[in-house]
């Protein structure tokens, strides 16, 4: 059995490079007509890039599996007045570039061999990938707390669900999310962190 061990030491932040094109939010309206769903964010967000004011750029559909279900969920899409980044506003529940809700992928992951009831390739790939953003998300949140970016006293959970959900945000939010398969076998170090 291969063991991972990394250690991370920070070095300088430079938020002008971050290539975020999202937000998590955790308090939004939700609104449904037929098939659309519709989110609207009820928090005050900023640009994650600059931190000027965001406007309404326009929607985009992003379609998410919930159990057997498949929805399609209009997201809003958010400019800087400032800047001009775009980002979209990405409600709690929803795992970037991931076609499962965070709740099908933690009862996929916490099924046994026996109990999941996808394919078993599908079953697996979602457990390693779990495991490894676990992992990647307890880093970027030692790297955060060691820049004095976050508070030391931050508890994201201790059962799957919470603690994902809690991860998800802060790697979200923080611009530290990594979109590529290859990321998990990647032999360079996001941005904000640095092997010492």
């Amino acid at each position: 059995m291969l063991k991972m061990i990394a250690t991370f030491s920070i070095t300088k932040v430079n938020l002008c490079f971050l290539s975020q094109t999202m937000i998590s939010i955790a308090h939004f309206e939700i609104t449904r007509n037929g098939e659309k769903t519709k989110i609207f964010s009820q928090e005050s967000s900023v640009c994650p890039i600059c931190g000027g004011p965001l406007k309404v750029h326009g929607t985009c559909i992003r379609k998410v599996r919930q159990g057997e279900h498949t929805h399609q969920i209009h997201l809003r899409v958010m400019e800087c007045r400032h800047c001009g980044k775009t980002h979209r506003e990405l409600p709690e529940g929803l795992v970037p570039y991931k076609r499962h809700d965070l709740n099908s992928l933690c009862e996929i992951a916490e099924a046994t061999e026996t109990q999941h009831t996808c394919e078993t390739s599908t079953w697996l790939r979602i457990r390693f990938w779990l495991a490894w953003f676990l992992w990647y998300a307890q880093n970027v949140l030692d790297g955060l707390i060691t820049a004095g970016q976050m508070s030391a006293t931050f508890s994201p959970g201790h059962s799957l669900r919470p603690r994902t959900a809690s991860f998800v945000r802060l790697v979200v939010n923080s611009g530290n999310w990594e979109q590529h398969r290859s990321a998990m076998t990647r032999k360079d170090i996001p941005s904000i962190l640095v092997s010492s």
